[in-house]
Parts: structure tokens; C-alpha cells; sequence
């Protein structure tokens, strides 16, 4: 039998018993029974049930020959919990005789998914305790006991708004001034509060009681969860003593962080990894607040601008029928970095093959890691469809995150229809903004490039300003997973139907028709990264 225990999800705040058997190094004669439970669970007082995540599992810690565990039964035994909570068995595996509900093993020798609930008894008061008691027997392997302390009611922190700021400076500092609200019926005993920048967004590394971490987009210093041990009454408000240091990066533009806060008890561990500031730890002090939720995200925008540009081909002469390949993409030559809040695209590539060039196949990047992995859509009369052979006119999806330097190819075969001698036919790559999306483009001269047959393009003349408002999409009831595009904008990219040049957002919905359109058809797509030179 495998070494560890089959993965149990959880719920609750702090586990016990999952870890206790590994401080033993003397190698079993016997597997033996390892449950995972919460060390505390907080019931409503409400009356309203919860179902903690309590399970089990079995180890060996890598011995050879050990017979498996047979016949294994979970007990859970709540006679602990008289006149604070009643239990309720929940899962099929398990009946409950009285406050014992006792779970019988179905063959997986790990513990039924939610097998029990638990109710505040009427009349019980916030602060309420008592326990819950866990035995996992089995035929063939060494039994294992643990306990839950059971609290009625629990604090809850929630975290008010912060206004939104513009017109900041790339490299400027800023401070995030969070106040937090305890909505619930205990005081609290330690508080975590977690902000997550997005590209651009820096924290400041100052103070001792923060873990500092790279964020979800890869940077240094753009995550930071603070703990504080600090009894909160319910009702009260209290904010950062001084806001929480941060700053601009030279290449931020339109940025945002999400604040969230949690109140733990304080046996949990709070390490969530990162390296701890160097200053004096962080206070918390009384403070006043509106709009308090489970999160919130504020944004603080800065003056800069994104050049998205447009990475044209020259195809080769060939004869009708003949297969070749074709390599084209957008770039942003910055120097902002772009991220779209929602995790879309954040540009488009808009391609239209030249006349007598149609596309055959287009490969798919199976781990596209943080790369665009989104297939090229079929575009035809402004509308959007899985990719098909066949056609001239494509839309490809950039990534949810481009720094400035970097960029996305797109690589097709495409066949001939025609003999192409040199200079022969032309066609197009257009970039265009993802829904939403502004990117003050400096230099809309060099949103279209060209794609050409046996001779290098010729710079485009520039483009039109495009329309502040951008193009918008509505569903097309004419096709499976499209989008119907009518332009809003008065810029050109030399083919008809053409959506609005660079400026604001356009498909307002085509990602989330993404998932639906990318399952129909098995063709064989492929993007990859490129930085400049």
C-alpha cells in the first residue's frame, strides 16, 4: 500500500492527527489509521447545520508486505456535545444510534466524503463548548483516535472598500489603508489579511508580522498576508494603524489588488510561506469603514501606455495545393505591462490570409503554463466560430497577462488554392484590444502588419483613431458558441467587417464562449511565447 494516505479534502480552520504518526521512525509492523479533522469547529448559533470535513485514511510509510486494512470503521461519538449541538448522519455509509454515528468503509479504506452534521441545540449561547470524539478501527491495521473542540458562534472579519485612485505616477508609492469589521458573534483570536496585487503592484517588505510572496501573476513582492493577535469584539471596526507600504512599478497601468481577512483560532498555524518584513510589525487601531464584504478589490491606475503591435509573415511562392507554414502574433512593445482583470485575453490577433491562402490546421500548446492556450476562432461576416479548415479569416487570443517585451505567435499550415508567385497576394494581422481593455496605444501605425508572398512588408500607414467605445458583441443564434461583432470604432484593417482598431475593449463575451466553441473539433493548435530581442 502507497506510504501516504489518500488525499482527504477538509474543512474547518486547523487540522489534527495528520501529521502526529510521521514523528515515529521506527517502521510499522502494520498499517495503521491516520483520521484528519478540524481542531475546532465553529456551529451557528443560528440552529443552521454544517458539515465539517472529517476523514480518514491509512499508512505504511513505505513497508513492504503489509496486508491491507480490512472491515475499517469511523465512529464518531458526540455524547460530548449534550446540550450544545446534536449530530445528524449524512452520508450513506453512516446511521447514527443517539449522538454515535459510526460510518462503515466501502472498500476505498478512506473516510466517506461530509458523513455527518451538526446543529446548534436551542437556547445555547455564543462561546458554547464541547466535544467531538473520532475512532478509526480496522481488521489488519493499528487503530487511531482524535478530538474536535466544538465552539457555538465564531468571528468573522470582513473588510470595507477602499476608493478607487487615478492618475498616479509608474513608480510611485502607495498605501493600502484596510479596515476590517468584525460581523460575528465571538471575539476573535487571531486575524489573517491577505492582499494580492496584480502586475505592477509592489509591496514594500517592511513589517514582521507579513509574509511577503510572489503573486499570482509571478512577481516578487506582490502578495502579502499579515497576522494579527488581536481580540476583536463583535460589532467593532479597526483599520491598519498606518496603511500597508506599496508602490508602482515603472511599467504599471491599470492595476488592482484584492483584500481579504479571516479570523482564525489562534492554535491554527498562520504560515503561509514568504519571507517576513524587516520593520516594526504592523497595529491594528479603532477606524470607521463603509461597504464591508468577504473581499474587495480596489484599483489605482497610472499614467502609461501599452504599444501592441503586429507581427506580420512572408509566405513562400508555391504551386496550387501546396502546404506551408505560416507564423505570425502580436507583440507589446509597452512600456506597460497589460492584465485583464477577469483573467481574458487581453489582445486579439486579427488574421486574414491573403487571396488564394486558406488555413489547413493550427496546433494547440497542451501546457501552456502562462501562455495563451485559448484555439484560433473561425471569423466570418463578424462572426466567431470554432476554428475550420479552410478560411482565410481567423481571431486568436493573446493571454490574460503581457509584460512589456513579451508577445504570442500563432502557427498555421496553410494551402495554396492557387499558383502564388512573389508579391503575388497580401494579407493582414491586426491587433486588437481584449474586452475592456485600454491601452493608450502610442503608435496605432503599427497595429496592422502584413503578410506577404516571397517579399518582406512594407510599413502600414497609420490607422484611423479609433472610437472611444469600442466594438461590442451579442450572441449569434445562427451558430453553436459565436459571438455576432459590430464595430464601434472608425479604425481599419483593410478587410471588411473589421472590429475597432486599438483603444477600448472589444467581445465583450468571447472568452466565456471560449470553453463551449474550443470543445468542437479536434484541431491541432499551437502558440508560443516571444520576447524581444
Amino acid at each position: 500500500m502507497a506510504a501516504a494516505t489518500a488525499a482527504i479534502a477538509l474543512t474547518g480552520v486547523g487540522l489534527t492527527g495528520a501529521t502526529a504518526w510521521a514523528a515515529d521512525p521506527t517502521p510499522p509492523t502494520q498499517s495503521y489509521a491516520v483520521i484528519t479533522a478540524p481542531a475546532q469547529i465553529a456551529v451557528p448559533a443560528s440552529g443552521t447545520s454544517i458539515a465539517p470535513g472529517v476523514g480518514y485514511g491509512f499508512a505504511d510509510d513505505g513497508v513492504d508486505g503489509l496486508p491491507l486494512p480490512e472491515n475499517a470503521k469511523l465512529v464518531i461519538d458526540a455524547s460530548g456535545l449534550k446540550g450544545i449541538a446534536t449530530i445528524k448522519a449524512e452520508n450513506d455509509q453512516c446511521t447514527a444510534v443517539g449522538a454515535v454515528v459510526t460510518c462503515l468503509d466501502n472498500g476505498n479504506l478512506h473516510g466517506p466524503f461530509e458523513p455527518f452534521t451538526l446543529s446548534a441545540v436551542a437556547g445555547t449561547k455564543p462561546g458554547d463548548t464541547g466535544t467531538l470524539r473520532y475512532e478509526v478501527t480496522a481488521d489488519k491495521a493499528t487503530p487511531d483516535t482524535e478530538t474536535s473542540k466544538v465552539v457555538i458562534g465564531s468571528p468573522k472579519i470582513q473588510v470595507a472598500a477602499l476608493p478607487a485612485r487615478s492618475g498616479l505616477t509608474p513608480g510611485q508609492s502607495v498605501g493600502y489603508p484596510v479596515v476590517l469589521r468584525n460581523t460575528g458573534d465571538l471575539p476573535t483570536e487571531q486575524i489573517t489579511v491577505r492582499l494580492t496585487g496584480s502586475p505592477g503592484v509592489m509591496f514594500a517588505g517592511k513589517h514582521s508580522n507579513c509574509l511577503y510572496l510572489p503573486g499570482d501573476f509571478g512577481r516578487d513582492d506582490a502578495d502579502v498576508t499579515c497576522v494579527f493577535k488581536t481580540a476583536i469584539a463583535p460589532g467593532a471596526t479597526v483599520g491598519f494603524s498606518n496603511p500597508l507600504e506599496g508602490s508602482l512599478g515603472k511599467d504599471a497601468f491599470h492595476t488592482w489588488t484584492d483584500i481579504t481577512a479571516e479570523a482564525v483560532p489562534a492554535s491554527s498555524g498562520t504560515d503561509t510561506g514568504g519571507t517576513p518584513g524587516k520593520g516594526a510589525a504592523l497595529t491594528l487601531s479603532p477606524a470607521t469603514g463603509t461597504d464591508f464584504a468577504d473581499s474587495h478589490r480596489v484599483t489605482y491606475d497610472a499614467d502609461n501606455a501599452a504599444d501592441f503591435l503586429a507581427v506580420g509573415a512572408v509566405l513562400v511562392p508555391g504551386k496550387k495545393g501546396s502546404t506551408h507554414p505560416l507564423a505570425f502574433g502580436l507583440r507589446n512593445a509597452g512600456p506597460a505591462v497589460v492584465a485583464h482583470p477577469d483573467s481574458k485575453p487581453v489582445a486579439y490577433a486579427e488574421v486574414t490570409l491573403p487571396k488564394g491562402v486558406v488555413a489547413k490546421s493550427v496546433r494547440v500548446d497542451e501546457e501552456p503554463d502562462d501562455q495563451a492556450s485559448g484555439d484560433c476562432y473561425t471569423y466570418t461576416g463578424g462572426k466567431t466560430s470554432p476554428f475550420e479548415p479552410g478560411h482565410r479569416r481567423y481571431l486568436c487570443p493573446d493571454t490574460v497577462s503581457e509584460e512589456s517585451g513579451d508577445g504570442q505567435m500563432y502557427r498555421f499550415q496553410v494551402s495554396y488554392e492557387k499558383d502564388l508567385a512573389a508579391g503575388a497576394a497580401r494579407g493582414t494581422v491586426t491587433v486588437r484590444p481584449g474586452d475592456g481593455i485600454v491601452l493608450n496605444d502610442p503608435d496605432q501605425s503599427n497595429d496592422e502588419a502584413a503578410i506577404t508572398v516571397g517579399e518582406a512588408s512594407s510599413s502600414p500607414s497609420p490607422s484611423p483613431s479609433p472610437s472611444a467605445s469600442g466594438g461590442t458583441a451579442t450572441p449569434s443564434p445562427s451558430a453553436s458558441a459565436t459571438v455576432s461583432v459590430t464595430s464601434g470604432g472608425s479604425g481599419t484593417s483593410g478587410t471588411s467587417g473589421s472590429m475597432a482598431a486599438t483603444g477600448a475593449g472589444f467581445l465583450p463575451w468571447l472568452a466565456a464562449a471560449a470553453a463551449a466553441a474550443l470543445g468542437v473539433g479536434a484541431i491541432v493548435f499551437a502558440m508560443s511565447r516571444r520576447r524581444a530581442e
